[in-house]
């Protein structure tokens, strides 16, 4: 049987160490570049930069600084011009402020994370739990390789395989 919280913990210690190096929203998601940026051509041809590591979150989320709630997903729900504001808040906040260090991850039974990281910064990550709704996704976006992904509050088979 596989445990849920040891397998996310394992897959998201990577970042551990390293600084967040983007946000972004593609809709209402939230994506997080963790390390190095580099340059990727993406399957339009449009170059774009990618960190060593990507979080795409679909869920429900929040970014909090010692205790207070700085932003949620509700952020990236409005408009586009709205969403594209948040992020650049977020990207304002995490990235161009200072170094953000991704310093410790948790995770529970039901897909939750929590990234803490430097500044007394952290994001929460809590999954739906719907079946067949993909919550969140993990992956070095400069390879093609395996995705690890929690859908439905659980780990995609597919993560795997």
């Amino acid at each position: 049987m596989i445990d849920t919280r040891k397998e996310i913990e394992r897959h998201l210690s990577a970042p551990r160490g390293l600084n967040v190096s983007g946000i972004s929203h593609a809709a209402n998601m939230l994506t997080m570049q963790f390390g190095s940026l580099r340059q990727v051509t993406n399957f339009k041809g449009a170059v774009k930069q990618v960190g060593e590591w990507a979080l795409h979150i679909q869920c429900n989320w929040q970014v909090e600084r010692t205790g207070e709630i700085i932003a949620t997903q509700n952020a990236l729900s409005g408009t586009d011009e709205e969403a594209h504001r948040a992020a650049e808040q977020l990207d304002e906040l995490l990235v161009k402020h200072g170094l953000t260090i991704v310093e410790d991850v948790l995770a529970n039974e039901s897909g939750g994370v929590i990234l803490s990281m430097s500044e007394g910064l952290r994001v929460t990550i809590t999954p739906a739990g719907i079946p067949d709704e993909e919550d969140w996704r993990f992956f070095a976006p400069a390879f093609d390789a395996q995705h690890f992904v929690i859908e439905g509050g659980k780990i995609d088979p597919y993560s795997f395989s």
